[in-house]
């Protein structure tokens, strides 16, 4: 005897709207938290700004901070420097500053951990919270649309010589970058090479102030000082010369 078996009724309209309208929900929510963390960040910035600060004292409070903190002053350095990168703040000078405060060497490693640190956050909130409104505002960036253009084709290489070069802003390529296919390690292993001799540079031009500030109370070989200050130069200029070899390597990607 055979047992009825019941047949699944076919879907209607209403329910596949009805599941439309409970997925869109979710898109519209991670849409809404990304909108109201960049508000929050944006209101917190111009009220610090509006109470007569600067983004200069904001850089000195960071340096008090970490060197006040005994062991803790590297971590809070590092956190600092990341919320900077998301709040698409120059971190030039928090670059500079590590090397005055922690020397070439510590310097360079706390830096190149913070960048990579802050450039991986953006990029994520980029891909995975804020991308419909960042590929609306990198409409009005003809550059930017072209980084979306040739990373999707050569990936890693375009990365790593955009990290090289300065065509686009580190804060805003982490962004830009977010919205492209490229994958997550990809994108944090070129970044952190890219990024290393700029770090290098900033770092080890830092340095030399801290050596000038110990030269000028006499704590500090005025022979070694000249040293440094030519290694500066010198790694500038090394630096530079790289900068513009990936210039021309983007030229020839069709970027500028």
């Amino acid at each position: 005897m055979l047992s009825s078996q019941r047949q699944p009724k076919p879907r209607t309209g209403v329910a596949v709207r009805a599941q439309q309208s409970s997925e869109a929900p979710a898109s519209g929510t991670k849409q809404k938290l990304a909108g109201a963390a960049i508000a929050i960040a944006g209101t917190a910035a111009a009220s610090y700004l509006a109470q007569g600060h600067s983004i200069k004292d904001g850089i000195n409070a960071i340096e008090h901070t970490a060197t006040s903190a005994g062991p803790a002053g590297p971590f809070i350095f590092i956190a600092a420097y990341a919320v900077a990168t998301l709040a698409l703040i120059p971190a030039s000078a928090l670059t500079l500053a590590a090397g005055f405060i922690y020397g070439p060497v510590t310097g360079t490693a706390i830096v190149s951990a913070a960048s990579t640190l802050g450039a991986t956050l953006a990029f994520l909130v980029s891909r995975y919270l804020a991308r419909p409104f960042v590929t609306q505002k990198l409409q009005g960036f003809p550059k930017l649309a072209a980084v979306q253009s040739k990373v999707s084709e050569d990936g890693a290489k375009v990365v790593f010589l955009l990290r090289l070069s300065p065509l686009v802003p580190f804060t805003l390529l982490n962004y830009a970058l977010g919205v492209t296919e490229v994958p997550l390690a990809s994108f944090i292993g070129t970044s952190w090479a890219g990024m290393l001799p700029g770090t290098v540079a900033y770092v080890y031009l830092g340095s030399t102030g801290r050596s000038a500030a110990a030269a000028g109370t006499g704590n500090f070989d005025n022979v070694k000082f000249g040293l440094y200050a030519v290694g500066a130069v010198a790694t500038l200029l090394v630096t530079k010369l790289v900068a513009d070899k990936a210039s021309a390597a983007l030229d020839d990607q069709s970027l500028e």
